[in-house]
């Protein structure tokens, strides 16, 4: 049973990709319950999936305002090094 949560912990800290190789792997794999365990399996891939369209249209949206305070903080640590 420990190794058991060992497992799905390691598994849910894993990328999308490779949580989606394992559960194409585990898709082939005979259950006596099928089905439940890719369902389960699909949930933390879906989550990541969700989480990257969500930056990237936070990104889409400010990503001019950022880039703008990346500057500003890159210019004002360059002037603050100098002063020293």
């Amino acid at each position: 049973m420990f190794a058991m949560v060992i497992a799905a912990l390691v598994y849910i800290c894993l990328p999308w990709y490779i949580q989606s190789a394992v559960w194409l792997g585990n898709l082939f794999i005979p259950d006596p319950v099928p089905f439940l365990d890719e369902i389960i399996m699909f949930v933390p891939i879906a989550y990541k999936i969700k989480r990257i369209f969500d930056i990237s249209e936070f990104l889409g949206k400010y990503g001019i305002v950022l880039a703008v305070l990346l500057g500003i903080g890159i210019i004002a640590l360059t002037v603050c090094l100098t002063i020293r």
